[in-house]
C-alpha cells in the first residue's frame, strides 16, 4: 500500500486489498499475463512446443495451466538462488512440478540465457515462445539491447518475445505524474531504481537492431480497451506501462 494513511483508515483485509490493487502496479501485472497467456496460447496453435521464461522469479505458468503440461515444455531461466527459494516454497504448500518443467539455473553477469539454454534440453532449432516481465525498467538501455541481442542468438525462425516496458516520459519529472513519481520514489526507497524507459515511436527500430520485428505493442489505452473494458469497479491499466511481442527478424 503506497498510502500510509488509507492503510490505516481500511477497516479490513478485503478493503485493504481493494484498494492497494488500484494504487499499485497489479494492473499491470495482472495485463501483462493475460497478454503473456494470450500470446502464449496462439504460439501453441500455430505449433510452438517451447516455453521459454527469462527471469522467471516466482512465475506460476506451469502450475496454473495444466492443460499446457502435455504439449508445451516450460524452461525457466532465473538465478540459482532465486530458484531454491520457489523450489522450497513449492514444497512447502505441496506443488509438484511437471515433468515438462525444467529449471534453468543462470546467473546473467557470468553467461547469456542462451548459453545457460544449452545446459537443458531446450531446441535451439525449433521455435519457442519467450517471456521476460517486469525487468526491462530496471536494466540500463545498453543490457536489455545485449541480453535481447542473446535472446535472438539462441532463438530459431518462428519464435517469439513478450516483454513489458515502461515509457521514457515516465521517468522524466516534466511530463510523469505524480501517482507515477511516487512510485519512482518507493522503488528507490526499497533498492530497485526504475531507471530505463523506450519511446514507443522509435521501439521498433531498437527491436530491429537487435534481430527482432515488433508485432504488436499495446499501451494503457490499447489495454484498458482489450482488458478492462465494462469494468465498474474502477480497475485500469497501469499509467505508462506497456506491453509488446516481437518476432525473430
Amino acid at each position: 500500500m503506497l498510502d500510509a494513511a488509507l492503510a490505516a483508515a481500511c477497516s479490513d483485509r478485503a478493503t485493504a486489498i481493494h484498494h492497494a490493487i488500484r494504487r499499485s502496479p497489479a494492473p499491470h501485472a495482472l495485463a501483462r499475463a493475460r497478454y503473456t497467456d494470450d500470446r502464449l496460447s496462439a504460439a501453441l496453435a500455430r505449433g510452438v512446443r517451447q516455453y521459454v521464461l527469462v527471469g522467471a522469479g516466482l512465475d506460476t505458468c506451469a502450475f496454473r495451466r495444466p492443460d499446457l503440461h502435455r504439449p508445451l515444455r516450460v524452461f525457466e531461466v532465473d538465478h540459482p538462488a532465486t530458484q531454491a527459494f520457489k523450489r522450497a516454497r513449492l514444497a512447502a504448500v505441496g506443488l509438484e512440478a511437471p515433468e515438462t518443467l525444467h529449471f534453468v539455473p543462470a546467473d546473467f553477469e557470468r553467461e547469456s540465457v542462451a548459453d545457460a539454454l544449452r545446459r537443458s534440453p531446450f531446441d535451439p532449432t525449433a521455435p519457442a515462445s519467450f517471456a521476460w516481465l517486469g525487468v526491462t525498467p530496471y536494466l540500463t538501455a545498453e543490457a536489455i539491447l545485449a541480453t535481447l541481442a542473446a535472446l535472438r542468438s539462441g532463438a530459431a525462425g518462428g519464435s517469439e518475445l513478450v516483454f513489458d516496458y515502461v515509457e521514457q516520459r515516465a521517468l522524466r519529472p516534466d511530463t510523469t505524474t505524480p501517482s507515477v513519481q511516487q512510485t519512482l520514489e518507493r522503488a528507490r526507497e526499497v533498492g530497485e531504481p526504475i531507471i530505463t524507459g523506450f519511446d514507443p515511436a522509435t521501439l521498433g527500430g531498437s527491436l530491429a537492431r537487435a534481430g527482432f520485428r515488433l508485432v504488436e505493442d499495446l499501451g494503457p489505452a490499447e489495454q484498458d480497451a482489450r482488458y478492462f473494458g465494462g469494468r465498474t469497479d474502477g480497475l485500469r491499466a497501469r499509467e505508462f506501462g506497456h506491453v509488446a511481442s516481437a518476432e525473430v527478424s
